[in-house]
């Protein structure tokens, strides 16, 4: 049985973890997600395949290190954290970490993110007497709540605007009013662009729900493609 309080519902970790379980693995001052695997299941701790990076090499993290795991299972989206008390190489080289006392059964706003880019199309609220105006950027990132956006222009932290993309498995034009909470500049090639980040207003809650599954479904494709 879960225990609900106000930062979400919590379940006890063998109600829902089990071997050979996919995991999608976070670190600290990291912006990247890594996909690993549990191995095995102790009384007090957890045996974790080491993910391996973008270029095929083992991530880097020391003992001590704290990181936090998430999975999907089918029909609900969990969130714990461990530390990782030693690496060894057995079969294959595994993280031994603690085990959590329970894990976060967590909303369809805080869903995992996952890199994708993809055309899409910004459209600014109505200004004084001029036509409604259009900005043409890519995705960086999308998740059940929210989406990063590369653009070459700011938007204004609290703005509300709209955004479309096209081609959604199941949704074909997913068009969604969003609200701006984070606008970063970065430059490359001696061009300014903006990472633009925004979360969902008031999305059809069928609409998210085939968004999710397509955003795992993405998910799925990249931890197969890392794996291979």
């Amino acid at each position: 049985m879960g225990l609900s309080t106000a930062q979400g519902v919590f379940v006890r970790p063998d109600s829902v973890l089990k071997q050979g379980q996919r995991l999608e693995i976070s670190l600290p001052d990291d912006d990247g997600t890594f996909v690993s695997t549990v191995e095995e299941i102790g009384d007090g701790n957890l045996v974790l395949a080491v993910p391996f990076d973008e270029d095929r090499c083992p991530v880097m993290a020391s003992t001590g290190t704290n990181v936090i795991c998430s999975f999907f299972d089918g029909y609900s989206h969990y969130k714990f954290d461990v530390e990782i008390l030693r690496k060894v190489r057995e079969n294959i080289l595994v993280w031994h970490t603690d085990k959590p006392e329970k894990v976060q059964k967590i909303q369809k706003r805080e869903f995992v993110r996952v890199k994708t880019s993809q055309p899409l199309v910004v459209r600014l609220p109505y200004v004084e007497e001029t036509s409604e105006s259009m900005l043409f950027g890519n995705s960086v990132d999308l998740s059940g709540g929210g989406i990063c956006i590369l653009l070459d222009r700011p938007l204004e932290i609290g703005s509300s605007v709209s955004v479309e993309l096209d081609n959604i498995p199941g949704i074909g034009l997913f068009n969604v009013a969003v609200t701006v909470v984070r606008c970063v500049e970065f430059e490359e090639k001696g061009n300014k662009d903006y990472h633009v980040g925004a979360k969902f207003d008031h999305i059809n809650p069928k609409i998210q729900d085939k968004l999710v599954n397509y955003i795992f479904d993405l998910q799925r494709k990249s931890s197969h493609n890392v794996k291979h």
